[in-house]
C-alpha cells in the first residue's frame, strides 16, 4: 500500500523550507528545520512508549500550545491513529472519549480521568524528546490508515467519534490550500480541531505559523500588528467580541484574510465587519464528516456588501470536488428554494463514526452522506441554511427554523446576538425561546425585546414569533466555540416550570 500522500508532502516541506520560519509564539520561532527535528525526536519518543503505525494515540491540551501541533505531526508521521481533545469549562464527554478512541497511550497536561490506559504528561514526553538525537524517521503512515478520530461536542447526546483516512486527509488538504497560502496564519482557535489541520495546510505550502491564547481583542490585535500581514481563521463569537470591542470595531491593522464558519453569522453583524474591516473574507460551511462543503468567496463578501446582499445569509456553493442535494425525508432532491436536508459526497468524507456501524449506516448512503443540516439552494447554486434537524421547533405542527428567527431578531437595533431554541408547550406542542445579546450602549428590556419579536412575527410568521424571551450578558459557548443550546434549552425548560 502506497505511502500516506498528506505526510509525505509535509516531511518534505519540513526539508524544503529549511531555513523558513515556521512555528512561532511570541518572540520564539522555530524554522521548518527545528519543526522537522523536533518531529523526529518526539516521534522517537513515542515509539518507545509503543507508538506506531495503528495504534491509538490520545492526546489532551488544557491549551493552545505549539507542542500540540508537533505531536500530531510526530503521530502522523507513525502512522498512528490521533485523537486530540482541547480541555475546558465546557468540553463535554472526556472520559467517555478517552474510553471509546481505544488510545494505546495517553498524553495530558490538565487531569485526566484514570480509564486503564498508560498515560504519560506532555512536558515528561517533550522533556524526554530534547534528551534524544535528531534521528530521521521515515513515513510510515499509509493510504487507507486511520488517521484521526476527531470528536463532535456532543450537543445533542454523546460525542460521536469521526473516523479519518490520510487518503481522506489529502483530499480536505487539496480542497482547503487551493489559492490561501498567507505569510502568516494566526492561529487562535483549537489546534485539536480545524485550526490544526489549517496550520499543517500552511506548513505545507511553505508559509508561517502563529500560535497565539488566549484570544482577547487586544491580544489579536496586537499579534497582527506584530506580524504585518496575517491571515486567520475566527468563530463567529470571535467576530462579535472583535466588533463590539471599541479597541477592534472600527478594524485590526495587519489584518488581511479572515476565514469564519463555524457557526451561523448574523448577516447584519457580518456586514458590519465586512465593511468596517474590509480585507478578504471567505465563509467555509463544513463538518467533521465531510470537511468543507460549500465556501462564500472573497468575490461573494465583495458582491453581497455592494448589490447582492442576501448572499450574507448563505454559505456559499459547492467546492470543487463536492456535490451537493437538498432531499426530502423519503431521500428525493426537492426543487430550487424547497428545504430539505443537505446530503453531499466527496473524496474527503469520513470512513464512518469510530465502533459505531449502525449510526454510520444511518447517516452515509450509497456513497452520500447525509449532514443533519436543513437548507435550501438558490437558483444559481447558492446554499442557504435554515435549521439542524434535531433544533427545529415544531409550533402547532408547522416547522419553525431557528436560523431565519435569529436573523429576524438581530436586525432590531437593541440586540447583538440572537439564539433560538424550542421548549415543551401545552398550547402548541413546542414554542420559541430567543435569547438576546443587547447592543452595545442599548439597555436590554421588555420594550426591546417586544419590538424584536414583534419584527420577527411582521418579517416571517406569527409562529415564528418568540414566545419567551431571555437576556444574556453573553451567550454561552461549547467547547469548539459555537452557541451551546443544549445549556439554553435547559435554562428555558426551567424557566417554563
Amino acid at each position: 500500500m502506497a505511502r500516506a500522500r498528506y505526510v509525505t508532502e509535509l516531511a518534505e516541506a519540513l526539508e524544503r523550507y529549511a531555513d523558513r520560519p515556521a512555528l512561532g509564539v511570541g518572540p520564539a520561532v522555530m524554522t521548518y528545520a527545528d519543526v522537522r527535528e523536533e518531529t523526529w525526536r518526539l516521534a522517537g519518543t513515542l515509539a518507545e512508549a509503543g507508538v506506531g503505525r495503528g495504534s491509538g494515540l490520545a492526546c489532551v491540551a488544557g491549551g493552545n500550545r505549539p507542542e500540540v501541533l508537533l505531536v500530531r505531526l510526530a503521530a502522523h508521521l507513525l502512522g498512528a491513529r490521533l485523537t486530540q481533545v482541547l480541555a475546558g469549562p465546557a468540553l463535554h464527554g472526556l472520559e467517555f472519549i478517552l474510553r471509546d478512541c481505544r488510545p494505546d497511550l495517553v498524553l495530558h497536561d490538565v487531569p485526566v480521568p484514570d480509564t486503564g490506559t498508560p498515560r504519560l504528561g506532555l512536558d515528561e514526553v517533550m522533556r524526554r524528546a530534547a534528551d534524544r538525537e535528531a534521528t530521521a524517521v521515515a513515513v510510515r503512515a499509509r493510504e487507507d490508515d486511520v488517521a484521526r478520530v476527531t470528536y463532535t461536542g456532543g450537543t445533542t447526546g454523546l460525542p460521536k467519534g469521526v473516523a479519518s483516512t490520510f487518503g481522506a486527509m489529502a483530499a480536505r488538504n487539496t480542497v482547503r490550500a487551493a489559492g490561501w497560502a498567507e505569510p502568516v496564519y494566526l492561529s487562535v482557535t483549537s489546534l485539536a480541531q480545524r485550526s490544526g489541520g489549517r496550520s499543517l495546510e500552511q506548513l505545507r505550502a511553505g508559509g508561517r505559523v502563529e500560535v497565539l491564547d488566549p484570544f482577547g481583542p487586544r491580544q489579536f490585535a496586537a499579534a497582527c500588528r506584530r506580524l504585518g500581514r496575517v491571515s486567520t481563521y475566527l468563530t463567529t463569537s470571535m467576530v462579535y467580541r472583535l466588533l463590539d470591542d471599541p479597541r477592534t470595531a472600527a478594524g485590526v491593522p495587519g489584518l488581511e484574510v479572515i476565514s469564519y464558519g463555524d457557526s451561523p453569522v448574523l448577516p447584519s453583524r457580518l456586514r458590519e465587519a465586512v465593511t468596517r474591516w474590509g480585507g478578504r473574507w471567505q465563509q467555509g460551511y463544513g463538518m467533521n464528516e465531510a470537511a468543507v462543503i460549500c465556501r462564500l468567496t472573497p468575490a461573494d463578501h465583495e458582491a453581497a456588501v455592494t448589490d447582492r446582499p442576501e448572499l450574507l445569509a448563505s454559505v456559499g456553493r459547492p467546492v470543487a470536488g463536492v456535490e451537493v442535494e437538498v432531499r426530502d425525508g423519503d431521500g428525493t432532491a426537492v426543487d430550487v428554494g424547497r428545504t430539505g436536508e443537505v446530503w453531499m459526497r466527496s473524496a474527503a468524507m469520513m470512513a464512518g463514526y469510530w465502533g459505531r456501524p449502525g449510526l454510520t449506516a444511518s447517516v452515509l448512503r450509497d456513497g452520500w452522506l447525509r449532514t443533519g443540516d436543513l437548507g435550501h439552494l438558490g437558483e444559481d447554486g447558492y446554499l442557504f441554511l435554515d435549521d439542524r434537524v434535531k433544533d427545529v421547533v415544531m409550533v402547532d405542527g408547522d416547522n419553525v427554523y431557528c436560523v431565519p428567527v435569529e436573523a429576524a431578531l438581530a436586525r432590531h437595533p437593541a440586540v447583538a446576538e440572537a439564539v433560538v431554541v424550542g421548549r415543551h408547550s401545552d398550547l402548541t406542542g413546542e414554542e420559541v425561546c430567543a435569547f438576546l445579546v443587547a447592543a452595545p450602549g442599548c439597555a436590554p428590556g421588555a420594550e426591546a425585546a417586544a419590538e424584536a419579536c414583534a419584527l420577527v412575527g411582521r418579517e416571517l410568521s406569527p409562529a415564528h414569533r418568540p414566545t419567551a424571551v431571555f437576556w444574556e450578558e453573553a451567550i454561552p459557548l461549547t467547547a469548539r466555540g459555537k452557541p451551546d443550546k443544549r445549556r439554553l434549552r435547559d435554562r428555558a425548560a426551567g424557566a417554563g416550570r
